[in-house]
């Protein structure tokens, strides 16, 4: 094992008794990170149980995931795990504790937790995963949404436009585009001109905006057509072109609109809204509303399903997004059956008649 200075940083190689040399581990800004490297790759597994502190580095070295949003969300979450459990080793962290700091901790920092065990378990260098099966109260979720009525979209948007002054036009379009189209917020962010097709009423939807800032695909890795309601359009036409680049939306101060800048300028609608005796609402209760006015219309779910980018055909539509209201179901229910009361007042007319 050994650090070697080198340029003003400390290069790591560690004995590798299988190759029978020397392997290159990396090259570190301080010692302390050089040291702390050497230790985590001199790990035996199946021998030597790792600190959460050291498997936390490990897991995101080792174990990283592709996407760059995910990799800042479990190095945010790790910081809070180590900051909490660094110097106990994985298999010191029992189910009660696990259970205790998951009941405090945000449900992303538990599930994170609970991941990062997992990776350790199934590669044997724990033997059991505390965080896993706890039985914690979860929220329900979209489940838990009550959908905003068109009318309600209708008047978020005309707060908006008043809120947000000489940019109000575009943070009117901003609610519509996201409440008729259904983008999701990334989409919305990503979306240039020449994704539109006004004629034909479509917009191409090819990219998203992750929470790095970063541009991908969208969910589930595809590009779709995207219809666009006639008051989505209407509010897209009145939206300023900007000359710096292609994008549709940007931010009050003119660059590209990122997922940041939506909260912020949804925030002060929001507080409007509630001061009107409005509830609190959440960003993407926008695309929620998007799913109940379609299915009010009688568009069916697989369809719906089409718009927002699903590719279950429609399930999830029926389970999180779609709340058609009562009443709505049950003037078509009625319409359902109105030929038939034609037909038996048809009937009875002319059995009177014969009688």
């Amino acid at each position: 094992m050994t650090i070697v200075p080198r340029n003003g940083k400390f290069g790591v190689k560690v004995w590798d008794s299988g190759q029978k040399r020397y392997r290159w581990i990396g090259s570190y800004d301080t010692e302390v990170e050089a040291a702390q490297s050497e230790r985590d790759a001199t790990l035996k597994p199946g021998k030597d149980v790792p600190t959460v502190e050291q498997w936390g580095r490990i897991w995101l070295s080792d174990y990283a995931r592709p996407a760059p949003a995910t990799r800042q969300v479990y190095r945010q979450a790790v910081k809070v795990i180590a900051a909490e459990l660094g110097a106990l080793r994985l298999s010191e962290v029992d189910r009660p504790r696990a259970r205790r700091l998951a009941n405090g901790w945000p449900r992303n920092t538990s599930a994170v937790a609970r991941t990062m065990w997992e990776d350790a378990r199934r590669d044997g260098i724990c033997r059991e995963n505390p965080w896993s099966n706890l039985r914690l109260a979860q929220s329900r979720g979209r489940k838990d949404i009550l959908a905003l009525t068109e009318q309600e979209v209708e008047q978020l948007a005309g707060l908006a436009e008043v809120e947000h002054g000489e940019y109000g036009l575009e943070a009117r379009a901003i609610v519509l585009t996201l409440a008729y189209a259904g983008l999701r917020p990334g989409e919305l962010c990503a979306l240039r001109w020449d994704d539109l097709t006004p004629a034909d009423r479509e917009m191409h939807v090819r990219r998203s905006l992750d929470a790095t800032g970063q541009e991908k695909l969208p969910k589930n890795g595809k590009p779709r057509v995207v219809t666009i309601p006639p008051r989505a359009l209407d509010a897209l036409s009145n939206v300023p072109r900007s000359l710096a680049d292609g994008y549709v939306f940007h931010s009050i101060q003119g660059r590209r609109l990122t997922k940041a800048n939506l909260w912020y300028l949804w925030r002060p609608v929001v507080t409007r809204w509630k001061a009107a005796g409005g509830r609190d609402l959440d960003l993407y209760e926008l695309r929620h509303a998007a799913a109940t006015m379609l299915l009010e219309r009688g568009v069916s779910p697989a369809d719906v399903a089409v718009q927002l980018g699903h590719t279950d055909g429609g399930a999830l539509v029926m389970a999180r997004y779609g709340h058609p209201s009562e009443d709505a179901a049950r003037d078509r229910l009625k319409m359902a059956y109105a030929g038939d009361q034609a037909t038996t007042e048809r009937r009875r007319v002319r059995g009177t008649d014969a009688a």
